[in-house]
């Protein structure tokens, strides 16, 4: 018996988020709005919380769009259109800067300062329950 392999790679949502946070380090240095490369700070932390949080939940991780800020911090958003709710993870370019978490959920919104991926699993898993 043969089984056949498929030719399209493997690709979960967490390895869709590494690979856009990987991706921002491609970018030119700068464009006329700011910088568009993290800082390395703001991208370590990204990447330990994306992972920390990603062994807690294994394959209920949701992926998520990434950006830069003008100075090098990174957004990481993750969303569900059909309810109108959000989290979203802020690592400041500045390492001497807290990270924060933001989430709403249509009118409900509020921010959290003491982040840690344990906290962030905590706001992904509502989201996904929301």
């Amino acid at each position: 018996m043969t089984i056949a392999q498929s030719t399209k790679p493997f690709s979960s949502d967490v390895t869709v988020t590494l690979k856009r946070l990987v991706a921002l380090l491609e970018e030119d240095e700068t464009d006329d709005y700011g910088i568009l490369q993290p800082s390395q700070s703001a991208f370590k932390l990204a990447m330990r919380l994306v992972i920390d949080a990603y062994e807690a939940m294994g394959n209920t991780f949701l992926k998520a769009s990434v950006s830069t800020d003008e100075q090098g911090g990174i957004r990481l958003t993750w969303s569900k259109q059909a309810i109108d709710g959000e989290v979203r993870l802020v690592c400041p370019a500045n390492a001497n800067q807290k990270a924060y978490l933001y989430h709403e959920l249509k009118d409900d919104y509020a921010v959290e300062h003491d982040v840690t991926a344990f906290i962030l699993v905590q706001w992904l898993e509502w989201l996904n329950q929301a």
